[in-house]
This record gives structure tokens, C-alpha cells and sequence, in this order.
């Protein structure tokens, strides 16, 4: 099952999620990240769409995450309005379609709550989108108790953030179990 929830209720409820926001009067932006342990970027050794999903759903299997929650760092729509009338390859299509018959569209700025069921589903139409859309880059995810973030690049790139000790321990033993490596970012740390 998919919930919605509106953007000031998971505000106050989940509140590590890194938040991005433009200051007109000082000309800037305004940018909060919650307090990690470890930051990682993970990758498969081969680029595959198919298999970085299954790698990542294994991931979190480990983690027996029952829930994840979904939130933009902007408050902005989920879809933007080019976004829902464009079309083109099939799969993009597909996912456009999926997003919209979830409620996930134009004027849906909030968090979204996916029950393990639907993990491959919507990560998948989630992953299109963020490959094709550059409007589309701004997402973490997380598991309800919030120890962990995770965050898809269009490159097929995962960032980590682990939020506790015990998480961070637990993914670095979990890892070894995928076929995802370290893909040696800058300033990140090493698996």
C-alpha cells in the first residue's frame, strides 16, 4: 500500500530527512542535513537498472525495513506539470502512469509511505524517473525509525547516510552481501 502524507505533518514526524531551501533576501540557499555516522556512495561493478534494484531491495531486506518513507529536500511537486505531459519511451511512460494512479502527481508536494510489498515496484518507477528527469533529483528515503537514508542518482549511484552506530555497523556487514561496492567518492567514507 501506498500513503500519502502532507509535507508539514512529515516534517514534524520525520525530521531527519536533508532539507534544501532558496532565502530570496539573502540571495542563497539554505541547506539542512541531519547529524550521520558514515556517509557512503554505492554502486553495482556494472552498470544494470534491473540488477541495482534487486541489490538494493536486498539491502534493505537486511535491514527488515517493513516501511519506507519517501520526501524531496524542496518543497516542490512530486511531477511537474511538463513532466506529466511529456511522453516518451515506453518505460518512462509507464512510470509516469504508475505515479499518477498512486496520487503522486502535480499538486503532491508530501512524503510518501510504501509498505514492503511495493519496495520493487515503485523503486522502480521511482529509478526511471530520477534517470530521465533532471527535476526529479532530489529524494531520500528512509526507514520509519529513521536510521538510515538513502538517496538514487540518475547514474545508478546510491548515497548513505547511516543515522546511529548500530545502523552503520549493520550496513557495512549487510553490503557484503550484494553485489553493490564502494564507488569511491570524494569526501565519503570507505566500505
Amino acid at each position: 500500500m501506498i500513503k500519502l502524507i502532507n509535507r508539514d505533518l512529515a516534517l514534524v514526524k520525520y525530521r531527519n530527512f536533508p532539507l534544501l531551501a532558496y532565502d530570496e533576501t539573502l540571495d542563497e540557499d539554505i541547506f539542512y542535513c541531519p547529524k550521520y555516522i558514515s556517509s557512503y556512495w554505492i554502486k553495482l561493478k556494472d552498470e544494470n537498472n534491473t540488477v541495482l534494484i534487486g541489490e538494493l531491495l536486498k539491502l534493505l531486506y537486511s535491514f527488515e525495513a517493513e516501511e519506507l518513507i519517501f520526501l524531496g529536500q524542496i518543497d516542490k511537486p512530486w511531477i511537474s506539470k511538463p513532466m506529466s505531459k511529456r511522453f516518451g519511451l515506453a518505460i518512462y511512460n509507464k512510470a509516469i502512469r504508475f505515479f499518477k494512479k498512486s496520487s503522486i502527481w502535480t499538486k503532491f508536494n508530501g512524503a510518501v509511505k510504501i509498505e514492503q510489498k511495493d519496495f520493487k515496484e515503485f523503486l522502480t518507477h521511482f529509478f526511471t524517473l530520477t534517470k530521465f528527469e533532471g527535476y526529479f533529483w532530489d529524494h531520500y528515503f528512509s526507514d520509519e525509525s529513521q536510521n538510515i537514508l538513502f538517496s538514487i542518482h540518475y547514474s545508478g549511484e546510491i548515497q548513505v547516510l547511516t543515522l546511529n552506530e548500530e545502523t552503520n555497523n549493520n550496513f557495512l556487514s549487510f553490503v557484503k552481501n550484494t553485489e553493490l561496492i564502494d564507488s569511491f567518492q570524494k569526501d565519503t567514507d570507505r566500505l
